[in-house]
C-alpha cells in the first residue's frame, strides 16, 4: 500500500467519524438554549426567522432602506429590524412568507450576508477568483473549494 493511498485512507476515515459526531451533536439538549433546529421538521424549520446582526444604529439601517439582496427578494420575504441585544447595533432579520424549498433558505442566508456588508462597509467582499491561482489537486484542496462554493448559502467559512 503507497503512502498517497494510506494517507487518502486516513482522511476519509477521519471525515467519516467528524460526520457521526456532527449527527449526533444535532440532537444534543443544552440546558437553556433547547435542541438544535436540525432536528424540527422542516416545515418548522424553513419558516424560522434567519438573523445577522449589523453594526449600525436601527435609524440608519431603517433609513438606508431595505438593501439590494433583500429586496431582490420581493415580497416573498418579511424583513424586520430591532435593537440588537447588549447594545451592538441592529438585528436584521427575514423570513419567506410561505414554506421555501431548501435552495431558497440557503438564497435568504446569502441575501442577509450581504446585506449585513453592505450596510456596514458598503460592498460585498469575494474571495474568488483566486488571486494566487488554483489550489493543488489534493483530497484538502477539493474540499476547500467545495467548502468556498457552499459557503455563501450554508454560511461563513
Amino acid at each position: 500500500m503507497d503512502l498517497d493511498h494510506l494517507i487518502g485512507r486516513a482522511t476519509g476515515l477521519a471525515g467519516g467519524a467528524g460526520a457521526a459526531l456532527l449527527r449526533q451533536l444535532q440532537h444534543v439538549r443544552l440546558p437553556g438554549a433547547g435542541q438544535a433546529s436540525a432536528t424540527d421538521a422542516p416545515e418548522v424549520a424553513a419558516r424560522r426567522w434567519r438573523a445577522v446582526t449589523v453594526l449600525r444604529e436601527p435609524a440608519d439601517v431603517d433609513a438606508a432602506g431595505l438593501p439590494a439582496p433583500l429586496a431582490a427578494l420581493g415580497d416573498r420575504i418579511e424583513v424586520r429590524t430591532t435593537p440588537a441585544p447588549g447594545d451592538r447595533g441592529t438585528e436584521l432579520a427575514a423570513r419567506y412568507r410561505g414554506t421555501p424549498g431548501e435552495e431558497e433558505i440557503g438564497d435568504l442566508r446569502a441575501a442577509l450576508r450581504e446585506a449585513k456588508a453592505l450596510l456596514e462597509v458598503g460592498e460585498v467582499l469575494r474571495v474568488d477568483p483566486q488571486p494566487h491561482g488554483t489550489r493543488a489537486a489534493t483530497p484538502q484542496g477539493a474540499a476547500l473549494e467545495g467548502a468556498a462554493e457552499a459557503a455563501p448559502r450554508e454560511g461563513v467559512l
